[in-house]
């Protein structure tokens, strides 16, 4: 691929079309790839199109998700999550909001859900009952296996964005280590806001790359590479994905995991529905081949993904603020 490594100051986010690797369109692959390149090394973001979800499925989601964060406090804590990285429902303020009582906790409320594995003993205690959330519990699993699908269909278009195969990835996506939180944002006032009060407070993502669908009344925003923040609206039946430091780790940031964050200025509640697609926890991230040149000489030693990942979750899960990372932490200096 021919596209320059140099960023682009980008004042709105592109559109990528997924479909030709979900169809298996040859010449369209090619063509994504390239225009997926350039975006993640411009931004780190992108709108994704194509993605043959069901017509309305992304809107039954939002839905779903008002459902359950409207029901009262006490009933929602009958399915709080027990521990970090665990599942369940998380409280503004994190698993212990009373240990936390100085800081400045995001104004948001969260349902996680992560891939069933034979150590999350704890998978199935989460979901509502059907007297509770009636369909809530069965439309969000047959969600999330939606999610997994297109996530693995997207690493094959970023392989071959970075010069490798197109089934590079497969061995550590095909039991990847996914969750996919709802979050609930009560409306924030402008003058909560100028005084850095955040649904969702400056952060990067930490693994792979992450799927978000949105509402309609939108609030999130991305750092360019000039600096400047800029609007990323929501679009009707689209995704937002964008790089997270994983992904940036491996492409020696060619690839950037870019600051972002949310305030909900709308007067109502707002949702939003992140999937974080990561390898699996033993893979091992080292830096392509294809991403180390004279010029962009090697940045990061090899690191295991879950180890990576546990620390910045445990951050976030106890804090009710995101994990931040030391690298992410000095770019947040200079905001």
């Amino acid at each position: 691929m021919q596209s320059s490594e140099k960023r682009e100051a980008i004042k709105e986010i592109p559109v990528i079309d997924i479909s030709p690797f979900l169809s298996g369109d040859a010449s369209g692959k090619a063509a994504t790839a390239e225009a997926l390149r350039k975006a993640c090394i411009d931004v780190g973001f992108f709108y994704l199109t194509g993605h043959g979800f069901p017509a309305g499925e992304l809107d039954r989601a939002v839905e779903h998700a008002h459902r359950f964060f409207e029901l009262p406090l006490d009933v929602k804590m009958r399915y709080r999550s027990e521990k970090s990285g665990g599942t369940g429902f998380v409280r503004i303020g994190g698993l212990n909001p009373n240990a936390n009582a100085e800081e400045s906790a995001d104004i948001k409320e969260r349902f996680i859900m992560v891939r069933k594995t034979s150590s999350a003993a704890d998978a199935d205690s989460c979901w509502p009952e059907e007297t509770v959330v009636p369909g809530f519990s069965s439309f969000m699993q047959n969600h999330n296996l939606l999610r997994v699908d297109l996530a693995r269909a997207l690493s094959r278009a970023f392989a071959m964005s970075l010069c490798k195969p197109e089934a590079y990835f497969e061995p550590f996506y095909a039991q990847m280590a996914y969750n996919t939180m709802l979050n609930y944002y009560p409306p924030l006032s402008d003058a909560a806001v100028s005084r850095s009060q955040w649904s969702f407070s400056p952060h990067t993502d930490y693994g792979g790359f992450t799927l978000l669908s949105q509402d309609s009344l939108g609030g999130l925003q991305v750092r360019n590479s000039a600096g400047t923040w800029i609007d990323v609206p929501p679009r009707q039946n689209t995704f937002v994905v964008n790089i997270g430091d994983l992904t940036a780790m491996w492409t020696n940031d060619l690839y950037t995991s870019t600051l972002h964050r949310a305030a909900n200025v709308s007067g109502v509640a707002r949702i939003s529905i992140p999937f974080f697609a990561s390898p699996h926890h033993a893979s091992v991230i080292e830096t392509l081949d294809t991403c180390v040149t004279a010029e962009r000489p090697l940045r990061y030693p090899a690191t295991t993904a879950g180890d990576y990942l546990r620390r910045l979750i445990d951050q976030a899960d106890t804090t009710g603020r995101p994990g931040i990372s030391d690298k992410t932490a000095e770019r947040l200096e200079t905001r």
